[in-house]
């Protein structure tokens, strides 16, 4: 009788394909879970794409053009107004008051002076969109949200200040051409309304840029909004819309609401506008 080969039980399972070894190359390791985006970690990517979109800000010259334009307009055209208005007295052509608070002409000249800060708002989202840069921009950081969010705060940065320089400029421009004929008045009330009233057309400036991805397309409806609405419609009839909320806020003559209410139109309007540059950027390819 023939003794079995004491490794004939053990051919079944070959060498190389034992059940108690495993080759690296047929099994891979398991892949790492991401790293979870904590408050901390969103915060620092914030930080990234609003200090990319800053100084994206002041490599262009259209952002110098655009400010400078406000800051000749606001200077120029409240130094015209009171101007006019003190000449208008001497002359006896004024029927409704030989006075005049020396923050009115700054509030009247945010109307001319915003489209500087308008131009420079439009042109931080949608100069972009021209060029092709804003594949760049949402490859660096896809997420949507926060790329509109570090248009929004870097123009907010730079519009803040501004505004509250602009303010101050059309008071002493007023100040200085109304001469005897310029009051204090509600100077406070004034130059707060005015600046809120700049930041918040030119934030609402970019939630339109956002949704119209146009230049020429949102100057036209940013204009028609706070601007031509108003004038063809009426004070009454535009007093719900953003362009009558804005004027409101100004000061505009026999308000339907106080100032404190037009601020908050205006700012739901804002927001608004924002929401809906976000669906867009959110929903359409670039």
């Amino acid at each position: 009788m023939t003794t079995p080969h004491p490794t004939a039980q053990s051919s079944t399972y070959p060498a190389t394909h034992s059940p108690a070894t495993h080759s690296p190359a047929t099994h891979p390791p398991a892949s790492q879970p991401s790293a979870p985006q904590t408050p901390a970690r969103q915060f620092a990517a914030l930080r990234r794409s609003f200090g990319s979109e800053w100084i994206k800000l002041w490599t262009v010259r259209s952002t110098w053009w655009a400010l400078s334009a406000a800051v000749v307009l606001m200077t120029g055209v409240a130094a015209i107004m009171g101007g006019d208005f003190a000449g208008d007295v001497e002359k006896g052509e004024v029927t409704d008051g030989t006075s005049m608070g020396i923050a009115e002409p700054a509030a009247d000249a945010a109307m001319l002076a915003q489209f500087g800060l308008i131009a420079f708002a439009m042109l931080a989202v949608t100069g972009e969109f021209g060029t092709g840069a804003i594949r760049g921009t949402l490859c660096a950081d896809p997420r949507r949200g926060r790329v509109l969010l570090a248009k929004t705060l870097a123009v907010s940065a730079v519009v803040v200040p501004l505004a509250f320089v602009l303010a101050l400029l059309g008071v002493v421009a007023g100040d200085v051409t109304l001469g005897e004929y310029g009051t204090g008045g509600t100077t406070v009330e004034d130059v707060a309304a005015t600046i809120v009233y700049l930041v918040l057309a030119a934030v609402f400036t970019v939630g339109v840029g956002a949704l119209l991805r146009n230049s020429v397309g949102t100057l036209s409806a940013v204009i028609v909004l706070l601007l031509a609405l108003p004038i063809t419609l009426g004070a009454e009839r535009s007093a719900y819309l953003p362009g009558g909320a804005g004027l409101n806020l100004l000061g505009g003559e026999d308000p339907p609401y106080s100032r404190l209410t037009a601020a908050v139109l205006f700012a739901l309007w804002t927001v608004a506008a924002q929401l809906a540059g976000y669906a867009s950027l959110r929903r359409r390819d670039v």
